[in-house]
């Protein structure tokens, strides 16, 4: 009993030691961690105390720092806010200098244009062309010109080449209802025609020469040649014909090319050797053209205005004896004018070209050269307006042969060193000619030589209009002509049949008196016959036809009386 309470006590003693070795270690453990809180418990207040006192003396610090930082924005601000106002204020005045300018380079432009303009008829305006020239298209002669041999890029004075070779290589007029389709490739030249529309030559024509359309001058010379560059050689071939050696063209349309290029005094004869093509001089003087592409599902209608001020331009720019011209614009190297003018007065053709225009002083500058050119031109006239020169055949015409009578006077200019001698004229009728043709259509050409060089044309002109004739005026067989010879055919047709009627009535004449001669000798015959028998007359050597010879007599006889009988029903 003593043993296991003993046993009891020693467990329970046991336990208590582990329980405090425990507890002696826990504290162990702990001791530094509750010091450190303690630690920090008491020393928290006087940091807060000390951080305080720092945040008190550094809060007006930083309230200054942020302070300085507000005004430095507020003054960056400001400043940036001032920079704006200036650059919106600078660029408000550049504007408003912009404007000023321009408005005042417009006052001086009107002042120039009026200027020129006040210029007295007869006296050479100043003139803004880097080149240009005024020239006769009737002689040859040059009035006056400002280098008009340097060379520049041609512009829209390329067009005129350009319809000159086109209708060399036309067939006939019939060419020009034929069309041409729009490539994608021409679709690319301009904007008039759209990619997938037909054209007709007449429209593409019309809107090159009166509109200045670059993308119809390709379409042309598409059309004209097999390959555009082929093309571009017969222009430089015509250049040589003309006897032009300072132009170079390397496209159809005038589109600025480094490599092309032309002088004042060749754009001229350009321009001269233009106006002698009837359908180039009708276009030109067109103030306005209508144009009709069309595809599959339907047609459009573009009514084109002319380029020309002279013609078609604001008051003030028109010039009454205008007579075409082509006008175009380049923006390479800087904005300027190509301007060809011509004008017609008392039969007198005057030709104006201005290179590198002012395109606000071009129309005004045209007009006083014109007018300059006209007062200051010699006009040795040497045939007068309306004298009969020639005829000139007509096909499928009313009538196949009309006469030529000069437009306009004649004249002729030889220089100071030159003689009257040298002077030469020859008549040229056009021997294409087509019916119909209108009053004052040109028929053919006066033209005169000054040592052997052609210098000048009039153009010869119907007074009559000429209908389109009946089917053979194809072979030069006028309406007359065709009268007269089918009357000639009716007479000799009736004398023929005159003549066989004639014959007819003699033969039948001829066969009724055989048949009467037949008859009477056969009833004579049969008389005797008859009388011989009555009377048994068988001697005297005669004897009776048998009785078969009677029969075939009697037979012939009747069908002689058969015969008469039939001729007199007819």
């Amino acid at each position: 009993m003593r043993n296991s309470n003993t046993t009891g006590m020693k467990k329970l003693m046991a336990a208590i030691i582990s329980l405090m070795l425990i507890l002696v270690t826990a504290i162990s453990y702990s001791a530094p961690f509750v010091f450190a809180v303690e630690e920090e418990q008491t020393q928290q207040p006087a940091q807060e105390e000390t951080q305080k006192e720092q945040t008190d003396q550094e809060k007006p610090a930083q309230e200054e720092t942020q302070k300085e930082q507000t005004d430095q924005e507020k003054a960056a601000k400001d400043q940036k806010t001032e920079e704006k106002k200036t650059e919106e204020q600078k660029a408000k005045e550049q504007k408003i200098k912009e404007q000023k300018a321009k408005e005042q380079k417009i006052k001086e432009q009107k002042e120039k244009e009026q200027k020129i303009r006040n210029v007295p008829a007869g006296t050479l305006p100043e003139i803004s062309s880097s080149s240009w020239i005024i020239m006769s298209g009737s002689t040859s002669q040059i009035v006056k010109g400002g280098h008009p041999d340097r060379k520049m890029q041609p512009g829209s004075i390329t067009l005129l080449m350009t319809a000159m070779v086109v209708i060399d290589n036309m067939y006939n007029d019939a060419e020009l209802k034929n069309t041409v389709d729009i490539s994608p490739e021409l679709a690319e030249y301009g904007t008039l025609f759209k990619e997938g529309e037909t054209v007709t030559v007449g429209d593409l024509l019309s809107a090159m020469l009166v509109g200045g359309d670059a993308q119809a001058a390709e379409a042309l010379a598409e059309y004209s040649a097999s390959s555009r560059d082929i093309f571009i050689n017969e222009m430089n071939s015509k250049c040589m014909e003309l006897d032009i050696m300072d132009t170079q063209f390397i496209n159809p349309s005038g589109e600025y090319e480094t490599m092309q290029y032309s002088t004042a005094k060749d754009c001229a004869i350009i321009t001269q050797a233009a106006m002698r093509y009837q359908k180039i001089k009708d276009l030109l003087k067109k103030k306005s053209v209508i144009v009709r592409p069309s595809t599959k599902e339907k047609e459009r209608e573009i009514e084109i205005a002319s380029s020309n001020p002279l013609i078609a331009g604001k008051a003030g720019e028109i010039y009454k004896y205008s007579r075409g011209g082509i006008k175009g614009m380049l923006d390479e190297p800087s904005t300027s004018v190509q301007f060809a003018a011509v004008s017609m007065k008392d039969g007198m053709q005057m030709i104006a070209v201005l290179m590198d225009s002012d395109p606000a002083l071009y129309a005004a500058e045209a007009k006083g050269m014109l007018e300059y050119g006209d007062a200051h031109v010699e006009k040795n006239t040497i045939v007068k307006a309306g004298k009969r020169m020639g005829t000139a055949r007509v096909r499928g015409g009313a009538r196949i042969r009309v006469a030529g009578y000069t437009e306009t006077k004649g004249y002729a200019y030889v220089p100071p060193e030159g003689s009257d001698k040298l002077i030469r004229t020859e008549t040229v009728m056009l021997d294409n000619l087509e019916a119909p043709l209108r009053e004052g259509e040109k028929v053919g050409e006066f033209r005169v030589y000054v040592a052997d060089e052609l210098k000048g044309t009039v153009d010869l002109v119907t007074d009559r209009a000429v209908a389109r004739g009946w089917p053979p005026s194809q072979w030069y067989i006028s309406n007359l002509a065709t009268v007269i010879i089918s009357l000639l055919i009716i007479l000799i047709l009736a004398f023929l049949l005159r003549v066989l009627y004639v014959r007819r009535r003699r033969v039948k004449r001829a066969k009724a008196m055989h048949r009467a001669r037949v008859r009477e000798i056969a009833q004579k015959q049969i008389e005797m016959d008859e009388d011989r028998r009555r009377r048994n007359w068988t001697g005297y050597g005669y004897e009776p036809l048998p009785p078969r010879a009677t029969d075939i007599r009697r037979e012939n006889m009747n069908d002689i009386l058969k015969g008469e009988e039939k001729d007199s029903g007819k």
